[in-house]
């Protein structure tokens, strides 16, 4: 039996993403139907026509799977409860189109992104960060981020200008894409728009495991006391 690589990945995201309730939906599809048209084909038979020991038999195999389908479906509902009191929350933050000499950096979980090159444009490249935390994000929170101005040359490396902190507020978006805005008062991030055709890239499962890997530790250190 030849098997699809590409299916058997994509039921395994939905399983990761989830969990019990897809083993739920599986278990109604497939063997609450199952057992229901082994009943109904036992009921209309009529050449031979069922015994009453055969009727009854199919009829519990297809009543004890639609109780244990209930089941299942209220044991998922609890693990969403239970998933989402311990959930982290989490939030995304893109800072595009940054010049080869700027860079902006925070103590979130971040990754670069350079962009493709292209004849005659100049290089850039984006920052994307994954901001974590237990409790849900309010509409005006800050998240602060620091500026860089890089040196640039042969003898600049490893050399820069101190950082230069900015801000971002939590517009109430699971994600918000900024634009590094030099100006007479200084660096600013200023929001824009995902231009269509670039959405912003998803983090990957084990990605955000390491965000609030990550963010788990601050918390344990801040705790602790420890700076």
């Amino acid at each position: 039996m030849k098997v699809d690589l590409s299916t058997v990945e994509t039921v395994t995201r939905l399983a990761e993403q989830f969990g019990p309730f897809l083993f739920a939906i599986l278990f109604i599809l497939v063997v609450t139907r199952t057992a229901h048209s082994y009943y109904r084909d036992c009921a209309t038979r009529k050449d031979p026509p069922p015994s009453h020991q055969e009727l009854k038999t199919y009829r519990l195999y297809f009543l004890c799977s639609i109780w244990v389908g209930i089941a299942v479906m209220g044991l998922s509902i609890g693990w969403w409860i239970y998933a989402q009191s311990k959930e982290n929350h989490v939030y995304q933050v893109a800072v595009v189109d940054l010049k080869p000499d700027e860079d902006v950096l925070a103590d979130y979980f971040f990754k670069k992104v350079d962009h493709p090159a292209i004849p005659g444009a100049r290089p850039a490249h984006d920052r994307y960060f994954l901001i974590v935390q237990d409790e849900p994000f309010r509409i005006g929170d800050r998240f602060r981020f620091d500026y860089f101005k890089l040196s640039t040359g042969p003898d600049a490396v490893g050399t820069g200008v101190a950082g230069t902190p900015v801000e971002t507020k939590y517009s109430g978006n699971r994600s918000d894409t900024f634009r590094l805005v030099l100006g007479a008062q200084g660096p600013r991030l200023e929001a824009i728009a995902r231009r269509r055709g670039s959405p912003m890239p998803v983090f990957a499962s084990d990605e955000i495991k390491a965000a609030r890997a990550q963010y788990a530790i601050a918390a344990a250190a801040r705790r602790s006391g420890q700076p």
